[in-house]
């Protein structure tokens, strides 16, 4: 079976040869294209993950070491038991500042645990204006110290309220 050439095309050996060799530069080029350059898009699309997930676990780690600093601050922060009487009168100062009568404090047993920190509870009666009391208690919860409010129980008898706080601490283990 023979094809046929058009005239112009066997007539001219220099277009011919041109023609030759641009379809076989686009055979190389699509070879090229399949056995190169496809595998390594795809080894670029994986690289540009991993790089992405590599990313996500130095910003992690990053965030982990601000965050160790600023647990040691918290953590230095804690006191001791013999810092407990400063943290008691600090509390019946801002008690007394707020124009409140305290009761006597009583101390829960500490609750011994296997790590370094210790829970200690603590009972503080305090009486007077219930907007008086508000306010001791917003300075209790947004105090510098470690204290936490577990309890508040609140009565009232003749115009002044009276309210029992249980609050919570944790002082470094002995």
């Amino acid at each position: 079976m023979k094809i046929a050439v058009p005239a112009w095309f066997s007539e001219h050996k220099k277009f011919r040869f041109a023609l030759i060799a641009c379809v076989a530069l686009f055979c190389v080029s699509l070879i090229f294209f399949l056995t190169v350059l496809a595998p390594v898009a795809a080894q670029l699309q994986s690289r540009e993950e991993r790089y992405a997930g590599l990313r996500k676990s130095h910003a992690d780690a990053v965030l982990f070491q601000k965050q160790k600093k600023a647990f040691a601050g918290i953590r230095a922060g804690i006191p001791t038991q013999t810092d407990m009487p400063l943290l008691v009168k600090e509390l019946l100062q801002t008690a007394r500042r707020q124009k409140l009568s305290v009761g006597s404090v009583k101390f829960d047993i500490p609750k011994h645990s296997a790590e370094r920190l210790t829970m200690l509870s603590f009972s503080l009666p305090v009486e007077g204006r219930y907007p008086n009391i508000k306010r001791f208690i917003h300075k209790v919860e947004t105090a510098d110290r470690v204290v936490g409010i577990q309890e508040l129980k609140m009565a009232s008898e003749r115009g002044r309220v009276k309210l029992q706080m249980k609050l919570v601490t944790y002082i470094k283990g002995s």
